[in-house]
């Protein structure tokens, strides 16, 4: 169906949009969720002035509704609105942050900037098999995108999207969280500046909190894909170093999980081209709460960060000294980080503040995951070509077996 509107001034600046050719339910949400109006919140931004980046977010799921809220509390967005396939997902949603729900992308291009003013980008939260898809519609009407890790499904597929973005002149922004994160952010910093002296070693122990249901798990649930990313991204920008090789294995903890080749624990063994070596443990389930932690050893020093408790009361009697679990899991611990995220992508949308992750960046990660699930399916070391940083687009094997 086609939309057609008719603007109405009203005394507070609003503007009244009367659809036609816009389904009954669709309209009922717009008016019941206030999206068709200014809530007070974004009246009192827009009387003071604040030029504001016009986001929708794609994909309603839970990293969705971390971003719809972090953007909606951000007096730098106008969140637009919800894209999902599942319309009723999108809805309540969209109700919840007051804006609107839909189910294509070209539908919310089109309503948005006809009601909105001209939509500035795309927050992509929806399964990794959809990016390509947004990024290529997002380069047709030259929206800047941000997007959940990783870009692509491959490395080839990632230096094809980034392809796809420079020829449509939009920024393509891959969020790496931990490069956002206030601790972690001190620990890179003191190894960069050499207040750790060479680095020598470091030990990265990653315990996921609540685990994955069992059908995710059997359905194809990669533990190296699913993993790892966040963790090789940020020790390889910490190192400012490449892994030239990598050494994998997992166990499953289960006959069913074994059966179906399926690893739910992990060890990753990785080199640098200057020799630092680089374990990384991965497990999918901690029973005590979210376990996230680094260390970096050097020749003049140690710097680690350690976990987050849910509160920081301790209680001590003749039982013991007692403290809380560790916080509950990734949205509560990494809050700060993908809020400190976004507020870099509004320097990006309204600034033009370059991303800090680069293409070529996004495209190392990636390889270094392909390279440790090979190394784990063969179980053989695995030599990683480097690639020099200006080659992001040359076809550069993903990794060679010895």
């Amino acid at each position: 169906a086609t939309l057609a509107f008719i603007p109405i001034e009203v005394a507070n600046q609003s503007l009244i949009m009367l659809f036609t050719g816009v389904s009954t339910a669709a309209r009922s949400i717009a008016v019941s969720s206030g999206a068709m109006f200014s809530s007070s919140a974004s009246r009192r931004r827009a009387s003071a002035g604040i030029r504001r980046a016009k986001v929708v977010v794609v994909g309603s799921g839970r990293m969705g509704q971390i971003r719809s809220s972090l953007i909606y509390a951000n007096p730098r967005f106008e969140l637009c609105g919800i894209v999902d396939t599942n319309f009723d997902a999108a809805s309540v949603l969209a109700k919840t942050y007051e804006t609107l729900p839909f189910q294509t992308l070209d539908e919310a291009i089109d309503i948005v900037n006809r009601i909105k003013g001209p939509l500035d980008a795309l927050i992509v939260s929806s399964s990794t098999n959809t990016h390509e898809s947004v990024v290529k519609e997002a380069a047709i009407h030259q929206l800047d995108v941000f997007t959940e890790k990783p870009v692509d499904e491959t490395a080839d597929k990632i230096i094809k999207l980034f392809d796809i973005a420079e020829r449509g002149d939009i920024s393509l922004c891959c969020g790496f969280q931990r490069r956002f994160d206030a601790s972690y952010v001190a620990a890179a910093n003191a190894v960069q500046r050499g207040d750790i002296g060479t680095p020598v070693t470091a030990n990265i122990f990653f315990a996921d909190h609540p685990c994955p249901p069992k059908e995710f798990l059997l359905s194809g649930g990669n533990i190296f894909m699913d993993l790892s990313a966040h963790d090789l991204d940020y020790i390889m920008h910490a190192l400012e170093d490449d892994v030239v090789s990598v050494y994998a294995t997992g166990t499953s903890s289960t006959d069913e999980l074994e059966a179906h080749g399926v690893h739910d624990n992990a060890n990753v063994l990785m080199k640098f081209s200057r020799g630092t070596t680089v374990n990384l443990f991965m497990s999918r389930s901690a029973t005590y709460g979210y376990d996230q932690r680094c260390e970096i050893f050097g020749s003049a020093g140690l710097v680690s960060v350690g976990n987050e408790s849910a509160h920081s009361a301790v209680l001590s009697n003749v039982d013991g000294v007692m403290k809380s679990k560790l916080k509950h899991s990734f949205p509560q611990r990494f809050n700060q980080a993908f809020a400190s995220e976004l507020d870099a992508f509004a320097n990006t949308l309204l600034l033009d503040t370059p991303w800090p992750v680069t293409a070529d960046q996004c495209v190392r990660v990636q390889r270094v995951a392909d390279a440790a699930k090979l190394s784990c399916d063969e179980d053989r070391v695995v030599q990683i070509p480097v690639a020099p940083s200006s080659s992001v687009q040359e076809d550069v094997p993903i990794a060679s077996a010895i």
